[in-house]
């Protein structure tokens, strides 16, 4: 089994343990459940966002890079055609 699969089902048993022995009525309990998963939707998006800014950065730059490259063998190689022909 995969360590992910585990750590979910390891996190809805914990969850489940959690609402059975939970100090708190049912509503309160169900309240603060949907604070948690709120701000851990938020966290994620926000993460999410940051790291597809990340990568959108990381291909920007690479693109820069490789046309600069391209640039420079194409000067490299008519260089080296001139040199050859004269």
């Amino acid at each position: 089994m995969s360590q992910t699969r585990c750590f979910f089902y390891g996190l809805g048993v914990g969850v489940a343990a959690a609402l059975l022995m939970a100090p708190h009525s049912g509503v309160k309990t169900r309240r603060r459940l949907v604070a948690t998963a709120r701000e851990g939707q938020d966290y994620i998006t926000r993460e999410g966002e940051e790291l597809k800014d990340t990568i959108v950065d990381k291909v920007n730059r690479a693109k820069r890079a490789a046309k600069v490259t391209a640039e420079g063998i194409g000067v490299a190689m008519e260089a080296g055609k001139q040199q050859l022909a004269g």
